[in-house]
């Protein structure tokens, strides 16, 4: 089994299916890692990874580059854009990926499988754009342990690493001050 091969079978099992986007995600996130120099199936403490899509893609970039939420080193950035940005915190080099096919305005209707084995088979040169970028990363919202931690003054919640708001000279979390996604009942 070649090296796709294996990941695009680990981002399939991860995710729950091979389709389109895991196929699309899985080239993207090795052509970055292949790109920064970057060994498969290790992990790198230094490697930020930011999406810019909450879909399939998604899924296969956690998977070949090991970075997630919890560690934070994947950066969800919900732009709703076909696109990944690697940032390696030691060099501060950045690329960002752009899938160039998801962006072709015409094109004809493909299978899921027909899609699946275009994506397998055509060079990521092809298939992506790349970017050289420069990401400014406050230390707060680097991986490690929490930077700071304040504790809402409206609902007394425990806010950490810089992610509230001052209203009145007073910290309050985002729920409090933008509406939350839940309603308490």
């Amino acid at each position: 089994m070649d090296q796709f091969e294996e990941q695009l079978e680990k981002a399939g099992k991860f995710h729950g299916e091979i389709c389109g986007g895991i196929t699309i995600g899985t080239k993207l996130a090795m052509y970055g890692m292949k790109l920064m120099n970057m060994e498969l199936n290790t992990r790198h403490k230094n490697l930020i990874v930011f999406l810019e899509i909450d879909r399939c893609m998604a899924d296969a970039i956690q998977v070949v580059t090991g970075c997630t939420l919890g560690k934070r080193s994947l950066k969800q950035m919900y732009y709703g854009k076909f696109a990944a940005t690697f940032y390696n915190m030691d060099t501060e080099k950045a690329i960002r990926i752009v899938d160039s096919d998801a962006n072709k305005s015409c094109g004809k209707k493909e299978t899921k499988d027909e899609l699946v084995e275009r994506f397998k088979n055509t060079p990521a040169e092809e298939l992506f754009t790349v970017q050289e970028v420069k990401i400014k990363i406050p230390d707060a919202q680097k991986p490690g342990n929490p930077h700071s931690s304040v504790f809402c003054s409206i609902c007394n919640d425990k806010v950490a690493d810089e992610r509230h708001l001052n209203r009145g000279g007073k910290p309050v979390c985002k729920s409090c001050a933008e509406g939350a996604y839940y309603e308490l009942i």
